[in-house]
């Protein structure tokens, strides 16, 4: 896996606008800098924000470009996560493992890419704990925890394509259910 990204910087700012507002060059980028597995769930999550998107009046195109770049530092190691929490967001250092990727990839973007779209980067941030109820949030909220990949049939898509808030409660309920009984706890 290259890290093309690193490189990035190099480049003049209008090479580098340019560059993140072509899709298919965009979509190398990220293929390039992560696992096959994960670059397929990113484009399969950037899929369905964009349909979802298109049901409730939200720019699809940074829909499609928030799914696609979500999981952007899920790779990073460990070590070079906290160090980017420990600079721009002390707070978060103590996130479960499972989590912290998301905080990171905002400080991540904004430092390899000099990416700076307030409400891609609001929704990145918050797509693994939902703090943010904005809808382009809760759209990749839902489209990440239930993109095709994930071979989850339930009704959570069709919710959603009528009502963000009420598929965002049923996926916490789900969540909630879910750990109840991995805990060995019945209801």
């Amino acid at each position: 896996m290259s890290k093309v990204i690193d490189d990035f910087h190099l480049l003049n700012s209008k090479q580098r606008r340019y560059l993140l507002n072509d899709d298919e060059v965009l979509i190398d980028l990220v293929k390039s800098n992560m696992s096959m597995k994960r670059f397929l769930h990113s484009l399969a999550v950037a899929r369905l924000a964009k349909e979802l998107a298109s049901y409730h009046h939200v720019d699809s195109h940074k829909a499609y470009i928030a799914g696609l770049l979500h999981d952007i530092a899920k790779e990073i190691p460990l070590e070079e996560q906290d160090a980017y929490l420990r600079y721009y967001d002390p707070i978060r250092l103590n996130e479960a493992e499972k989590i912290k990727h998301s905080h990171v990839a905002k400080y991540y973007l904004k430092d390899k890419l000099n990416f700076n779209d307030k409400d891609i980067l609001n929704a990145i941030y918050n797509h693994t704990v939902l703090r943010s109820r904005d809808k382009l949030s809760m759209i990749l909220y839902i489209a990440d925890k239930r993109d095709e990949t994930r071979n989850i049939n339930d009704e959570v898509i069709e919710v959603a394509k009528k009502d963000l808030k009420k598929a965002v409660e049923l996926l916490i309920e789900k969540w909630k259910e879910k750990k109840i009984y991995l805990d060995g706890n019945l209801k």
